[in-house]
């Protein structure tokens, strides 16, 4: 029987910084709106966010730590990484390691689509490590949860 995730579990259009955002689920349209609107959001705060891009699946040793580690200027980062659900061994051994300690003024997100590859990893987050959130990008398969999803999508129509 699976546990209660002790992280904030939050819809796709509900992301907020946090040192560690899980984005996990099998739509990946949800999930791209919601890793873009925390760049924006993060981009907005600081314009000298560095961002760094990794592929889970293509992980070399000290990769994250290397990206995560202090630069001369100090400028925040955010370290976007893919393919979690097929991630190498060292991928999650590095990575729970740093969840231990999470570097200042770094934004780790990690996109998970799915499946088993990487439990120990997902348990470790939703148990609490690295002070993360969980943003869930499930399949929209009901009509309201369509209509709720063009709704939140929608502009703002303007005044005329």
């Amino acid at each position: 029987m699976a546990t209660a995730a002790k992280i904030p579990q939050l819809a796709w259009n509900k992301v907020r910084p946090a040192p560690v955002v899980l984005v996990s689920g099998t739509e990946s349209f949800l999930a791209e709106r919601a890793i873009r609107s925390l760049r924006d959001l993060l981009k907005a705060e600081d314009a000298s966010l560095e961002i760094h891009d990794l592929e889970a699946d293509q992980y070399s040793s000290g990769e994250l730590i290397t990206l995560a580690s202090p630069s001369l200027f100090d400028e925040p980062r955010l370290i976007r990484v893919s393919n979690v659900e097929k991630c190498t061994d060292a991928f999650i051994t590095e990575t729970i390691k740093y969840l231990e300690n999470p570097a200042d003024d770094t934004y780790l997100v990690l996109r998970h689509g799915g499946g088993v590859r990487g439990k120990k990893l997902l348990d470790a987050l939703r148990g609490g490590a690295g002070n993360g959130i969980e943003i869930a990008c499930l399949e929209l398969k009901k009509d309201q949860e369509k209509s709720e999803f063009a709704a939140a999508s929608s502009p703002q129509r303007a005044a005329v």
